[in-house]
């Protein structure tokens, strides 16, 4: 084949890639599309929605509305999800909760969280801060003096979390299992009184949410954090290390992931991904992300779907090892 010729037939099929892309990838919603939380408005996950809420419509021209279906464990928002028309209108915003914990933590689900749900996106992660309290563990600031006093406490050490079954309790069975040590659980009702013991030095050491850990922490070092549960260190927190660089493999923090309904077609499933990658990919998101305190994660389907089945095994494990069941 002449040169020319073949360089005009490559160029030819390289310019057509695009198009086809394009083509395969042309799905858009006709009406208003449903961002369904299990969260009541305020938090984290609920001003993330919103955000790429007003991203989203933008870009489709069609309005994206956050419905806050608060209660059950997240279970209302996911039955919802799961009950509607798979044709992309309806997605669903949520955690680990949902995704990997609620199937082994309830007793009976109306929905498979394995079946019912497609990962589209992930916005965002924030990881909980592994504090300790300078008045019960003065000498312990880091994780490896942690880890030493662990060990050297044959009875373990008692640690707080936010309720039996929640994120912390669970992440922080995870960590007691993975270093192979004693600890005693000790459950309260949210994270105020759970912190307000462990500045008095009731409990020496917890897992806690970045908001409402990290102003104890800075405000004289009534609590210390040695620890953040994220792979890496956490951008907002630098000089904060993360606990995989004592316990390798450690990666324990929430995330917050769009799915659409189980059976949703393809080509819907293209268009959603395509959509939510332009706006998760794109500065504004990242200035929201900065604002927020929050990390960006990978995107694209099949690493989302490698991840999911990840995070089943690790938080499935985590439950049954803590015996915990929903209240």
């Amino acid at each position: 084949m002449h040169n020319a010729t073949r360089r005009a037939l490559l160029l030819g099929a390289a310019l057509a890639v695009p198009s086809l892309v394009r083509a395969q990838s042309a799905w858009a919603p006709t009406r208003p599309v449903r961002l369904v939380l299990p969260f009541a408005p305020g938090g984290l996950t609920d001003i993330l929605a919103r955000a790429a809420a007003d991203q989203l419509s933008a870009r489709w021209g069609q309005p994206v509305v956050v419905e806050n279906r608060a209660g059950a464990g997240g279970n209302l928002a996911a039955e919802a999800v799961a009950r509607a028309t798979p044709d992309g209108h309806t997605l669903l915003v949520a955690t680990q909760g949902i995704i990997a914990i609620n199937k082994v933590l309830f007793e009976r689900l109306s929905y498979d969280p394995d079946t019912d749900f497609l990962p589209i996106a992930m916005l965002a992660e924030q990881p909980n801060l592994l504090v300790v309290s300078p008045r019960a563990l003065p000498d312990v600031t880091d994780v490896a003096s942690l880890v030493a006093r662990l060990r050297a406490t044959p009875d373990g050490l008692p640690y707080g979390s936010n309720g039996v079954g929640s994120f912390t309790h669970l992440s922080m069975e995870l960590l007691r299992a993975t270093l192979g040590v004693a600890m005693t659980h000790v459950p309260y009702r949210g994270s105020a009184p759970l912190l307000t013991d462990m500045v008095a030095g009731t409990i020496p050491v917890a897992l806690d949410g970045l908001a409402t850990s990290k102003p104890q922490v800075s405000a004289g070092g009534a609590l210390r954090a040695i620890g953040v549960t994220s792979a890496r260190r956490f951008r907002a927190m630098p000089d904060v290390p993360a606990i995989a660089e004592t316990v390798s493999g450690f990666d324990a923090s929430p995330w917050y992931g769009v799915f659409a309904q189980g059976t949703t077609p393809e080509p819907i499933q293209a268009g959603l991904e395509a959509a939510f990658r332009a706006v998760l990919e794109g500065p504004a998101w990242a200035a929201v992300l900065a604002q927020r305190e929050a990390d960006a994660m990978p995107q694209g389907r099949a690493t989302l779907a490698t991840l999911m089945d990840r995070e089943r095994r690790i938080w499935r494990d985590a439950v049954r090892r803590s015996g915990a069941r929903a209240e």
